[in-house]
């Protein structure tokens, strides 16, 4: 049983070295490069500082920031030493004390869009995502379907092709407020890629059977891998902010998802972070 921390701990976010994209535009590439290099040693020594927290609080799984490297597109990262020696701090951390990491790239990762030019920028994102990957010993990257219109199911499996295969082995499909589990499952089982089930967004999106009755599927379709699953609860009623995280997980909720602990690695999706993975670890201790 792992227990997932999500990115940051509470109140202190990851640094991007500059006020949005157009920022960069009236700066010297050296400037460029130097304001996200100290970003970037930044980020890392806090994912340090992160692990630090799971090794002596947690359950052995973070999910490692997409944010790590920041505005990776407008410079060359891999060639700065000072980078590539504390990403290899970090593997050998999480290697030493058994830390699973994961990755989740961002709302704009949509490789089955109907607009070519988002399934490139998709694909450059992913890419992107495997090289963090690789360096760091990330073994799982999770995403979304994307688009929900039209063929999208069919989309997704002719796209996901496009991708290299060892980064398309790294890959978790997850359902999502627009796509049920039971669609994933297709999906994943007509494309050899593993599926993620998040509780909440079944409760958004379900499908035609209750979750319970694609368990044996997804731990099938997990093969050699734990299987993934997030927890979220709902920062409001079914009218107003359900979609959105709350501070911690329901009781409610860790009742009835209970069993799963024992089956799934599982992150804790909630804004309190540390403190909302401290909670569910006190109540599986006396449960």
């Amino acid at each position: 049983m792992r227990i997932g921390l999500v990115c940051m701990l509470k109140g202190k976010g990851m640094k991007k070295g500059f006020k949005g994209i157009k920022a960069l535009e009236n700066l010297s590439q050296v400037e460029i490069d130097r304001k996200a290099c100290e970003a970037a040693l930044y980020n890392i020594e806090y994912t340090l500082e992160c692990l630090e927290w799971v090794k002596n609080h947690g359950k052995g799984m973070f999910r490692v920031s997409s944010s790590l490297i920041p505005y990776n597109e407008f410079w060359q990262w891999k060639s700065f030493d000072s980078i590539l020696t504390k990403l290899g701090t970090v593997k050998k951390f999480a290697k030493d004390n058994s830390i699973r990491l994961v990755m989740h790239p961002d709302q704009f990762t949509v490789i089955n869009s109907e607009n070519k030019k988002v399934v490139l920028n998709s694909i450059e994102i992913l890419n992107h995502h495997y090289e963090i990957s690789e360096l760091l010993g990330v073994e799982a990257i999770i995403i979304h379907v994307g688009s929900s219109k039209g063929n999208y199911k069919e989309r997704f499996i002719k796209n996901v092709t496009l991708l290299n295969e060892k980064l398309r082995a790294k890959l978790f499909l997850e359902n999502c407020h627009s796509v049920g589990i039971e669609d994933v499952i297709d999906i994943c089982e007509k494309t050899n890629i593993k599926p993620c089930l998040d509780f909440h967004h079944d409760r958004i999106k379900p499908s035609s059977q209750n979750f319970e009755n694609y368990i044996k599927k997804i731990l099938k379709l997990s093969k050699d891998s734990v299987p993934l699953a997030h927890i979220s609860s709902p920062a409001g009623d079914e009218k107003k902010d359900y979609k959105s995280h709350s501070e911690y997980i329901s009781t409610e909720d860790l009742i009835k998802f209970r069993k799963y602990f024992d089956l799934f690695d599982i992150e804790i999706e909630a804004k309190g972070k540390e403190k909302a993975v401290k909670k569910v670890i006190d109540f599986l201790e006396t449960n």
